[in-house]
């Protein structure tokens, strides 16, 4: 085993430890040569487990107290519940938790886009994200599109919205967040699996964006809370249906 194999195997099982509450926040993680002997490989692995699992939110060294284990719920950041996403099948309910976390700020910059338009509408071009969407509909209509890329699909018509309203920091939100629904097929199908409704939705709040009816496109906003229950049941479902590993 190579040791780049070896600190994935390490890292995966202290975060899952970490995760499923085993070891709690503020716990001191054992000396890195204790840690050593846990699993059986040197020192110099264990430090490239410890700085990895610190890049992603779920350790911090404290000089003095050792390594300790961070709160992942007040302190984690994008890249630890992108992490989470790998335990979906041992701890369904943090995922589908995770799913409906990230739907809710998808829906919170949805509604900060139509705001924006009620405010000024012909200050931002929808035709960028008419062409995307239009790329997203030939897709769909051409019945061989993987999840995959109807995912891929409804990226490209959200960074065309967002870079037709400004961009900025809401644009890299978007693609650090968006890119999650991807990570776990199970998501994948439960958010995509009706592709044609994507295509439905997007073209009611495009078409607002192009009448200036911001009215039509808050109607639209509306559908999204029972959407978003009917998705992440679908994803315990499925989660619960698969056997655990």
């Amino acid at each position: 085993m190579t040791r780049s194999t070896m600190v994935d195997e390490i890292t995966e099982r202290i975060a899952f430890q970490i995760a499923s509450g085993q070891v709690r926040a503020g716990d001191r993680l054992p000396s890195i040569r204790r840690l050593a002997e846990e699993h059986a490989v040197n020192p110099t692995t264990v430090q490239l487990v410890l700085a990895r699992l610190r890049a992603m939110g779920f350790v911090e060294p404290h000089h003095g107290l050792g390594v300790v284990v961070n709160d992942i719920e007040a302190r984690g950041g994008i890249e630890t519940w992108r992490y989470l996403f790998r335990f979906s099948r041992r701890l369904p309910e943090t995922s589908v938790r995770i799913l409906r976390d990230l739907l809710e700020t998808l829906a919170i910059f949805y509604a900060s886009v139509v705001t924006k338009l009620e405010a000024d509408p012909s200050a931002y071009d929808p035709r960028p994200v008419r062409q995307a969407l239009s790329r997203l509909d030939r897709l769909v209509a051409s019945g061989t599109a993987s999840l995959t890329d109807v995912h891929q699909g409804v990226l490209d018509v959200l960074r065309a919205g967002s870079s037709a309203i400004g961009g900025g920091i809401l644009l890299g939100v978007l693609n650090s967040l968006g890119p999650m629904l991807g990570d776990v097929p199970e998501v994948l199908d439960a958010v995509f699996h009706d592709a044609g409704a994507h295509v439905w939705w997007w073209d009611q709040i495009v078409t607002a964006w192009e009448k200036g009816d911001a009215e039509a496109a808050r109607a639209a906003l509306t559908l999204l809370d029972p959407w978003h229950a009917e998705v992440t049941e679908r994803l315990r479902v499925a989660l619960q249906a698969q056997p655990t590993g």
